[in-house]
């Protein structure tokens, strides 16, 4: 599971309300829906807001739990039983918002650093503060802009990827292993750092056919050559182990084992946990 997947899945009730406000919009009638088949896509797009889903968030656009399509929330509130006896291997990428439109990747001052992570982790001054401290201790020199990206990305894409990996270790029923990409890409002058999507290329060692994502420096093979090998070995074999990178062991809730990926690839436990534990205390788990 890359950068995760959903906790939960939507309720019907919230899925029947999405359904009837999107065609009062769309001005279809619930016993036409056949209308809604014609209808030109950019029409569609204009009535769930601009961007799609994620442009009106009083959509909820996302697979339902049913109890037949999708019969329970997917990680929530423990792991699924369905899957119990594989193996898992989870992750994500640092700055995993710089794939997005409109994020911030310019240097920012201060004052808009702490504006931003007020809003980002809906925290008040003094919460906003001690969490910036937090991560300016564990990562000394950090650009005001780096740190707030990095700080986005955990509350968005890696909250789900610890939580997921945390219910599965609970489980106790088998392995699980955590990854941390850390490696920049070169492009648009490094603005994008460690984007959304950037690991893709080296699991599939086809970093040539993206360069566009990776650049063009001759660092990226040596780092594909180790994650490729480790994805292949553990569809193999439900481990990713290999002799070209350090013994990684699997996470569990105490030592929480990472490997982090970049062109030097290494072990830590429970990388950055002062600054998960002082971010996840103000945003839990919902």
């Amino acid at each position: 599971m890359e950068s995760a997947s959903a906790l939960k899945g939507v309720s019907r009730n919230d899925a029947t309300d999405s359904a009837e406000k999107l065609l009062a919009k769309l001005g279809i009638k619930s016993g036409d829906l056949d209308r809604a088949q014609r209808l030109p896509i950019d029409q569609l797009l204009a009535a769930m807001g601009e961007g799609g889903p994620a442009g009106n968030q009083a959509l909820r656009l996302a697979p339902v739990v049913d109890g037949r399509t999708l019969p329970k929330d997917p990680f929530d509130p423990v792991a699924p039983e369905i899957s119990s006896n594989i193996p898992l291997l989870i992750g994500s990428v640092e700055t995993e918002v710089t794939f997005f439109p409109g994020q911030q990747l310019d240097p920012i001052d201060d004052a808009t650093l702490h504006r931003k992570v007020k809003e980002t982790v809906h925290a008040d001054d003094a919460q906003a503060d001690r969490l910036i401290a937090v991560y300016r201790k564990g990562r000394p020199g950090i650009t005001d802009t780096d740190l707030y990206l990095i700080l986005a990305s955990d509350a968005s894409f890696r909250r789900g990827v610890l939580t997921e990996a945390e219910r599965k270790a609970a489980a106790a029923k088998a392995a699980v292993y955590m990854y941390y990409f850390t490696w920049r890409t070169p492009v648009r002058g490094g603005k994008l750092r460690s984007f959304h999507t950037l690991e893709i290329p080296f699991v599939f060692e086809n970093v040539d056919l993206a360069k566009s994502m990776t650049g063009s420096g001759t660092d990226r093979y040596a780092l594909s050559d180790k994650i490729s090998s480790a994805w292949v070995a553990f569809a193999r074999s439900g481990n990713p182990n290999h002799k070209g990178l350090p013994r990684w062991p699997a996470f569990n809730n105490t030592q929480r084992a990472t490997m982090i990926l970049n062109n030097e690839c290494k072990v830590a436990n429970d990388p950055n946990g002062e600054e998960r534990k002082t971010l996840y205390s103000l945003q839990p788990v919902s």
